[in-house]
């Protein structure tokens, strides 16, 4: 545990001055902020709430895990940046027995990309990106921010929720801040 306190602290700009320093958001500030008050992923008394925490323990009535794994010398090359072709087929499938059943447009493997978390994805997309006004709400997603302000093409705009309670925005207070921007 000593060492992974160490992995964790701060990093002084002064001592590494070509690194900037990054705020932690979300689930990351969340995990440290618990951290800095006891908490351990084997402590039961603590429950993680947020977005991305499996159970890794086994589960009461479930089947036994498969703890190994076999992994041929030719599936560890690069996959095509936007995945596997069998598994963007396997999920488009998956969207339209969910969300598209009964309408003409189905998905294909060509709508799919896999990527490997929400910041890899978002930094894809904004890397295919010319010079443009990208609008993201906030409060939000934090990545959001953190990718736009990567890329110097890019002019940030964010929408702010007048209710931070609601999730979606209604059309007219989304034309309304759409055009304030001049976009």
């Amino acid at each position: 545990e000593k060492e992974e306190e160490d992995l964790t602290k701060e990093v002084d700009s002064v001592d590494f001055p070509m690194f900037r320093q990054v705020s932690k958001t979300g689930v990351i500030y969340a995990t440290s902020r618990a951290r800095s008050h006891g908490f351990t992923p084997t402590d039961e008394s603590w429950a993680n709430m947020g977005q991305g925490a499996p159970e890794t323990k086994h589960l009461e009535g479930a089947p036994p895990r498969n703890y190994t794994l076999s992994i041929a010398d030719e599936d560890m090359e690069y996959a095509p940046t936007t995945g596997l072709q069998e598994m963007r087929e396997k999920v488009a499938t998956y969207y339209n027995h969910l969300y598209r059943q009964g309408k003409n447009s189905q998905y294909t493997a060509d709508n799919v990309c896999i990527v490997p978390g929400g910041r890899g994805g978002i930094t894809r997309i904004m890397a295919c990106l010319g010079e443009t006004q990208v609008g993201y709400f906030s409060p939000d997603y934090t990545a959001y921010e953190q990718a736009l302000g990567m890329f110097s093409r890019l002019n940030p705009s964010p929408f702010v929720h007048r209710d931070v309670n609601e999730a979606l925005m209604d059309p007219e207070e989304f034309e309304f801040q759409v055009r304030g921007r001049g976009t």
